[in-house]
């Protein structure tokens, strides 16, 4: 093998060492995101809490500031060096995670909530655009998807996560307490120690690479040219954005409640209903965040996209609507697992093609915008809103059953119908690039 092969090999090999490790610290991301719906009875119990305060913690305080700090953070990805800018946020995000395990009010958890959400801002738009440089065109989307996918693992595995915590420390320790501490504060330390570990790995391998693109002085357009490219072309990005949006506020809202769900319709005990829930829910959205853009590669259409996430949000909506009606755990299960696979991956669909979407030089900074959306509607709006209507519906049989049924109404015809307004205006660009 001669010097420039030799060479070439060892940049591939750490260039998908690095896709590696920024997938699994997507993975450890979500599990700190989302580590808390599987808490939700030992958090009011101890600190008093109730469902709408639990929802704002799940979803808006983290949505808000998660969108606040998107596009300052996907500037500096676009501008500056992005290794550092991901072992900053990792830090952050960890050490808060952490933190929360010694919170005694609301407040507290509230204010470490946000400085999660800035934290995990960072990761997604410095590593797409580490994609872009790292990899050769026809490999980003694959690395992209795998990436996509790593996030499902983690948004479901915090529950899986969290049931072997609490299986562990109950184990250990047949009161719940560890160390003076209490259930859920341990389960908060233990899972913010892996970012930690994760970051300094990362640090050991990763390198910055160079920029493939040189446009003007820096390369890279200024916020203010990207803001009228995206509103200039609203009917694309605006239309896609907010539908991916509208289908993961009932996956957010599922991965939210779905837990609590079993437990209060079924009686399961909470490590269960983790456990259990946890590994349906990853098979749905991993599944479905992989397999769905590879039906829409596949369909060599160029107005795939909005088409195949349609449908998705149209067949997913209907088993997510029809899943809180089943009268078996099993039955609930099932009818979720199919809707989140066809939700999650139709909302995910968009993320991955970001590269066939956008132009290069502002990826990073259009990704944060589709994250914000994304974010604001799934997080801000899904776990809220199934909560608020269980509260309107106080005197039902089952009042959760119907905030999730509520939800999904409201997110599948409004994602729907963007989509189908995004279609033109997709099939327009992808057929001129």
């Amino acid at each position: 093998m001669n010097a420039d092969a030799s060479g070439a090999a060892t940049g591939t090999l750490r260039a998908w060492s690095m896709v590696a490790i920024l997938s699994i610290l997507y993975v450890v991301s979500f599990v700190d995101r989302f580590v808390l719906g599987l808490l939700v009875g030992p958090l009011k119990t101890d600190l008093g809490v109730s469902d709408m305060q639990i929802g704002f913690l799940f979803g808006t305080a983290f949505a808000v500031f998660y969108g606040i700090v998107g596009i300052p953070v996907a500037r500096l990805a676009d501008r500056g060096d992005r290794r550092r800018l991901i072992l900053a946020g990792v830090v952050l995000w960890s050490c808060c995670t952490i933190m929360s395990g010694f919170s005694s009010t609301f407040l507290a958890l509230v204010l470490l909530r946000i400085g999660l959400a800035v934290g995990e801002a960072v990761l997604t738009p410095a590593t797409y655009s580490l994609i872009g440089d790292l990899l050769p065109k026809e490999r980003r989307g694959l690395a992209a998807s795998i990436y996509n996918a790593c996030g499902m693992v983690g948004a479901s595995g915090a529950y899986v996560v969290a049931a072997l915590a609490i299986g562990w420390i109950y184990a250990v320790e047949p009161s719940g307490e560890l160390a003076g501490m209490k259930l859920w504060q341990v389960v908060f330390v233990m899972v913010g120690m892996p970012g930690l570990v994760l970051a300094i790995l990362f640090a050991l391998v990763a390198r910055e690479p160079a920029r493939k693109t040189t446009a003007g002085s820096d390369g890279v357009p200024g916020l203010r040219a990207v803001m009228r490219y995206a509103t200039g072309n609203a009917r694309l990005y605006f239309a896609l954005f907010m539908g991916a949006g509208c289908l993961q506020i009932m996956t957010n809202a599922y991965m939210a409640w779905g837990p609590t769900f079993l437990s209060r319709s079924f009686g399961m005990p909470v490590a269960e209903a983790g456990r259990t829930y946890g590994l349906f829910n990853m098979l749905a959205l991993v599944g479905g965040t992989i397999l769905v853009p590879m039906l829409t590669r596949r369909l060599k259409r160029p107005d795939a996209l909005p088409l195949v996430s349609a449908g998705c949000g149209i067949v997913g909506g209907a088993f997510c609507l029809v899943a809180p009606l089943q009268t078996t755990s099993t039955g609930f299960l099932v009818m979720a697992w199919a809707g989140l696979f066809l939700a999650g991956g139709g909302g995910n669909n968009v993320l991955a093609a970001i590269h066939a979407i956008v132009p290069r030089p502002m990826q990073a900074t259009m990704t944060a915008l589709l994250l914000i959306c994304m974010s604001t509607l799934a997080l801000g709006v899904g776990p809220l809103a199934a909560a608020f209507f269980a509260g309107l519906a106080d005197g039902a049989g089952n009042p959760l059953a119907v905030g999730l049924m509520l939800v999904c109404v409201m997110a599948t015809s409004v994602g729907v119908g963007l989509f189908a307004l995004a279609r033109k205006p997709v099939a327009a660009y992808v057929g001129s690039n």
